[in-house]
């Protein structure tokens, strides 16, 4: 699909919803997604979880950037300010309790996403200095590849530049490693835990 021009603004109340649907749109048939909860009407419901519980959780930082087309969302960048991660022990358990439902639904493959999700909080760890945290880039299935990522994505990286801040992501699709590049990402490494599919964490340096 050709590129386009696309409405870029922060997230507003009552979008909430149309952005947890196109999220969960967008990673439909991920390689994770699909790995735990295989079946598919089982993982398009835990994906409207995990999505509502992520986009939940990062409303109060005001950093949801999204690209607009026709009244639609086309792509949600799901972002966390210097500050806001990790998220402290209220936060997580609450942020935890609204995505239950997403990994009680991985059944046996839970101790899995468990060692998983630990294995990806130490990678992240490791970043000491203050930075902006992409936990989704998300872009619906009818606008992929016509630059609604990209879109979404450049108010906080040009922020990152005039406030000289690192961002971070992981990523669980390698060939999206070449696409973050395009947008000065480096690979810092390839978290691989035995028995599930590799993520791989992703830096980028404020550009002078």
């Amino acid at each position: 699909m050709a590129a386009r021009t696309y409405d870029v603004g922060r997230m507003t109340p009552g979008e909430r919803s149309a952005v947890v649907g196109a999220l969960a749109r967008a990673f439909y048939a991920d390689p994770l997604f699909t790995f735990f909860t295989p079946d598919p009407i089982s993982q398009s419901k835990g994906l409207l979880t995990f999505m509502g519980a992520s986009v939940v959780d990062a409303t109060p930082f005001g950093e949801i950037w999204l690209a607009r087309a026709e009244g639609k969302i086309a792509c949600g960048a799901v972002w966390l300010p210097p500050g806001a991660y990790p998220r402290g022990p209220r936060r997580d358990l609450l942020t935890n309790l609204r995505g239950l439902p997403t990994f009680v639904r991985a059944g046996r493959r839970l101790a899995g996403a468990v060692r998983l999700l630990n294995a990806l909080d130490k990678a992240h760890h490791e970043i000491e200095e203050p930075h902006y945290y992409l936990a989704i880039l998300g872009t619906d299935p009818l606008y992929q590849r016509s630059g609604a990522g990209s879109a979404a994505l450049q108010p906080v990286l040009d922020r990152c530049d005039t406030e000289g801040l690192t961002a971070y992501l992981e990523t669980q699709k390698e060939e999206n490693i070449a696409y973050y590049a395009r947008h000065a990402f480096d690979l810092i490494q390839k978290v691989d835990v035995k028995g599930v599919p590799p993520v791989w964490t992703l830096s980028r340096k404020p550009r002078s």
